[in-house]
């Protein structure tokens, strides 16, 4: 009997306008067993590192094969799952530190792995996890990045942290030392929302939340990573410093252009 499928995966990456190399990865694997269970990522090589895009395509790859390894009865206790995944993640750090040394390799990770019930998130780094639901998104991950601590406890807008010129320093990764491997682990139940959007700040520095949220409402489910590169890289924003940020000396400001970086997207979202 031909199987139909009540879900749509997609990933999308690109490597900009500017960038000589691709340093993301991106990774859509359903489990041989039972599609039900799925395992999407995106991770983002530290650019100024060595081996950005050895590094996200080595944890991905990582994580890929521990996957397809698994039997279905190992995704039925979510707290031994987190264990494993968080071990999965200090392995990682562990190596690249072991075989390059400190300060050498960086990646960011970003990943959902999608059990029949609940949606474990594993997050390092400025990568991103979205939820859409009825019409509204929300970013379910924090950016590990200085400029988040602004937003979080100075209250600045976030969508004002794109200008600060020290936006693409984050503070947390798989691979720079032993203490700054730190991973959050996040348990949702799968009707936390419809679809789920994984990014890199490929796009997040070009795209607003709000246009996020109107690509998913308005866009044909079907081409909605396509739409969302397209925009990061080819589309002019039109972004501007917003006259009330200037008034602040955090930093000195500069507006992101198109394609500067890799941008990359995965998006699960249910039929």
């Amino acid at each position: 009997m031909e199987r139909i499928y009540d879900y749509i995966l997609q990933k999308e990456s690109h490597i900009g306008l500017l960038r000589p190399s691709q340093e993301d990865a991106v990774m859509v694997l359903v489990h041989p067993q039972d599609d039900r269970i799925k395992l999407l990522a995106v991770a983002d090589g530290m650019g100024g590192k060595h081996y950005g895009d050895i590094a996200a395509n080595y944890v991905l790859e990582k994580f890929g094969y521990w996957f397809l390894e698994q039997s279905l009865s190992s995704f039925s206790d979510v707290i031994e799952l987190k264990e494993r995944l968080t071990n999965l993640v200090m392995d990682c750090n562990n190596y690249f530190i072991s075989t390059y040394g400190s300060e050498q390799v960086g990646t960011t990770l970003t990943l959902a792995l999608v059990l029949e019930e609940d949606t474990i998130i594993v997050h390092l780094g400025d990568s991103r996890c979205y939820f859409y639901k009825k019409g509204e998104i929300r970013q379910v991950t924090e950016d590990d990045s200085d400029v988040w601590l602004y937003y979080k406890y100075q209250h600045l807008n976030k969508e004002w942290l794109r200008y600060f010129s020290t936006s693409n320093i984050i503070n947390n990764c798989i691979g720079i030392s032993l203490n700054l491997c730190r991973p959050h682990i996040y348990i949702f139940p799968n009707d936390s929302y419809k679809s789920l959007l994984l990014t890199t700040d490929g796009v997040t520095d070009l795209i607003t939340d709000s246009k996020l949220q109107k690509i998913l409402r308005d866009t044909d489910i079907n081409f909605v990573s396509r739409k969302i590169i397209d925009e990061a890289i080819f589309v002019d924003q039109h972004l501007f410093i917003p006259s009330d940020l200037k008034k602040y000396s955090y930093d000195h400001y500069l507006v992101p252009v198109r394609g500067r970086d890799n941008a990359s997207v995965v998006l699960f979202s249910k039929i």
